[in-house]
């Protein structure tokens, strides 16, 4: 049976049209965000509790009650598909331009049998291709009636390719770190305060603004992050940028008032001007 690994948005839309369509394929949904967070073999108990374990440190109270249940789910259907895959099976990946779908592609790749046949279906550029005029940063920004034309632009992967995400993978865990981002084709490990100079600039932008004069400065959190995953070339979850507020917070970079258990009870600004 041919398998479809998405991301959850992608995949979740992917499971409604196959269902409309009463196409008998399978659809996984990649367990987790492996643009951040301590990598390894996903396949490992040790490995996903790793994982898990580290949201959790970084969440906020009010994410942790809204997505640890989540994952601990995503993780446990993935097991069951992990257990169920035989080499009669065919895998075809939806990847779009973010890291999150590269990641996950490199990931499953590199432990995975080669003699499972591998293809994949380059979102993005299968949908400016074939539609013109918007390039969707992920398969989870293409429209349900847009997605099953897609198909035909699958491709087989090559034992060459095929390599060469393998070697991007062995890579990141060998410089080792939480966030990566996509340049030049490749996926890069960089620290994880990369976001840091922009959430400061827009801090300092925001909080000059009219409408905060008579707050101090103060504007609400969820404003901030807002701007930057909005503004960032690289898509990023919000609960990561305000995980990275309240390091800043922290560390003294930023002022705030209310309660740091969920990001719409607290307002920020810059420490100093």
């Amino acid at each position: 049976m041919r398998t479809h690994i998405l991301e959850t948005s992608a995949g979740m839309t992917l499971k409604q049209v196959f269902k409309d369509e009463e196409i008998n394929e399978r659809i996984v949904l990649l367990p987790d965000d492996l643009m951040l967070g301590p990598l390894g073999n996903i396949f490992l108990k040790d490995v996903q509790e790793q994982r898990l374990q580290w949201w959790e440190r970084i969440f906020s109270e009010e994410d942790k009650r809204i997505y640890m249940d989540f994952l601990h789910e995503s993780y446990q259907n993935f097991n069951h598909w992990i257990q169920d895959i035989t080499d009669k099976d065919s895998l075809l990946f939806w990847v779009g331009d973010s890291v999150t779908e590269y990641t996950g592609m490199m990931c499953l790749l590199a432990y995975l049998p080669d003699s499972i046949p591998v293809s994949v279906i380059m979102a993005s550029s299968a949908y400016y291709k074939r539609y013109g005029g918007f390039k969707p940063f992920s398969a989870g920004e293409i429209t349900p009636g847009k997605m099953l034309p897609l198909l035909e632009e699958a491709k087989s992967l090559s034992p060459r390719v095929r390599e060469k995400y393998v070697n991007n993978w062995m890579q990141l865990l060998k410089d080792d770190g939480i966030l990566r981002i996509r340049k030049n084709r490749q996926i890069e490990m960089v620290s994880e305060d990369y976001f840091d100079e922009l959430i400061l600039a827009l801090a300092k932008k925001i909080s000059h603004q009219k409408m905060y004069r008579n707050s101090n400065g103060f504007f609400p959190a969820m404003r901030l992050v807002g701007e930057v995953v909005g503004r960032s070339k690289q898509k990023i979850i919000d609960t990561f940028i305000e995980w990275r507020l309240r390091c800043l917070i922290q560390s003294g970079h930023l002022a705030y008032e209310g309660s740091l258990t969920s990001m719409r009870l607290y307002k920020i600004k810059p420490a100093t001007d």
